[in-house]
């Protein structure tokens, strides 16, 4: 069954993402040379993954590409451009992958990737919002088609509201003080729209040893409204399920996680689908690992953001 409806992009990326556990992850996904299996990347960011897949499976394994952002999707679809006889790019939530993979005729698919990260145009595009290395306005929206921002958030919540927000998905220890400064800040001096604001705030309301602690202040309380802005726990529930609806069998889920909300859903989720179940029960799931998969010294050192990266693999056995 033949995939098309790709479209080229003139966007430019300014650096490549470099992606991590790429072996593991192609390992994972039980990626052979010749293999005519169809293969869906549901975070294709800068499309490092997707490229190592394609290249491993050549000259017949096909990508099906989704992500919510669609600059980065153009971007991608451009750099892959020399695959476009085995990949299709499409925009879309992981609450649309059912969708996305019923639009292009097919049922089901043979291996699945999560990347959960951050990409890192993401992080160095100063208009998205995402960093507070980077002063600009704060946005954070993965799909920029979106109603909220960051802004709207931060300037909405009361600050118990905040600091349940900030406990909740930035398990930051800090997170009345942070709210506090927060809704005093907007007291006195109105709403805050930067990012620049967001992080000298924070820096003011910590104590101040702990403000040249082993991370900045200031990254849990961005990495809370990121999560809360895009919803991203709800979403990668929707997309785990739907994405385990569509595995055909000796298929696998293969997921990258970064910290320790995700991980932990991630492994919840699989721990329940690979759990005992009555004997007529339709699927049947191992969870193949049982540990994660983590970064080697190697890796870390040429890639740093791989420290924290957790792949686990889910395969339908029935």
């Amino acid at each position: 069954m033949s995939i098309t409806g790709l479209s080229e992009s003139s966007e430019e990326a300014e650096s490549v993402h470099q992606p991590v556990l790429v072996n593991a992850v192609l390992g994972a996904l039980a990626c052979q040379p010749l293999s005519s299996k169809v293969y869906l990347d549901c975070t294709v960011g800068a499309g490092g993954h997707t490229e190592a897949i394609l290249n491993q499976t050549a000259p017949h394994g096909r990508v099906i590409g989704l992500d919510r952002d669609d600059e980065i999707l153009a971007i991608a679809t451009k750099r892959l451009s020399d695959f476009s006889d085995r990949l299709v790019m499409r925009q879309g939530s992981f609450r649309q992958i059912v969708q996305t993979i019923e639009g292009l005729h097919l049922s089901e698919v043979d291996g699945i990737l999560f990347d959960f990260g951050v990409s890192s145009f993401q992080l160095d595009q100063a208009e998205r919002g995402f960093s507070f290395q980077k002063p600009g306005p704060l946005d954070m929206r993965m799909d920029r088609g979106q109603k909220e921002t960051a802004a709207d958030w931060i300037n909405r919540l009361s600050q118990a509201e905040l600091a349940d927000v900030i406990w909740r998905y930035g398990e930051d220890r800090w997170s009345r003080r942070i709210s506090a400064g927060i809704v005093r800040y907007r007291g006195e001096k109105g709403e805050i729209l930067r990012t620049e604001e967001l992080e000298a705030i924070i820096w003011k309301a910590v104590p101040a040893k702990y403000r040249h602690g082993r991370i900045h202040p200031a990254t849990r309380t961005f990495q809370a409204l990121r999560i809360v802005v895009n919803q991203e726990l709800e979403q990668i529930e929707a997309g785990l399920a739907q994405a385990m609806s569509l595995m055909a069998v000796g298929g696998r889920l293969t997921v990258i996680s970064f910290h320790s909300l995700e991980d932990r859903c991630v492994k919840q989720t699989f721990k329940r689908a690979a759990s005992s179940g009555p004997p007529d029960r339709e699927k049947r799931f191992i969870n193949l690992f049982k540990k994660p998969i983590v970064a080697g010294p190697e890796e870390i050192s040429q890639n740093p953001r791989a420290r924290s990266a957790k792949l686990r693999c889910l395969e339908r056995a029935a």
